[in-house]
């Protein structure tokens, strides 16, 4: 005897399957095109290569876009981190220099030069 069966009844309206691919399509060719106009338009493409692997966090964000929410608040919830996604992957590299560019001026004062 299987106690353990799965309800048969209908599901409630926030349950119901979303057609929901476009959205993280979007959020993910919108992440790679924002990190590359980022990118280009910086000096990091003249740093060395670990300076952009920091770019794994925006698109992290993006990519847990791609599980298909199952209630009308994940559905809410990945839009704005997707959204948010895109634009780290935008001021990734601005905010990159801006840290360098700090460190670089402490370490000038510190030597007193």
């Amino acid at each position: 005897m299987n106690t353990m069966t799965a309800p048969t009844g209908p599901r409630p309206a926030d349950t119901q399957p979303q057609q929901w691919l476009l959205v993280p399509a979007l959020f993910t060719a919108l992440a790679l095109l924002a990190g590359g106009l980022g990118y280009s338009s910086s000096y990091l493409p003249d740093a060395p290569f670990w300076l952009s692997v920091p770019y794994l966090i925006p698109l992290g964000m993006v990519a847990a876009t791609w599980r298909r929410p199952r209630t009308r608040q994940q559905w809410t919830n990945r839009i704005v981190l997707g959204g948010l996604g895109c634009t780290a992957a935008l001021f990734y590299a601005k905010a990159a220099e801006v840290v360098l560019i700090a460190i670089a001026i402490a370490v000038w004062l510190v030597q007193g030069d």
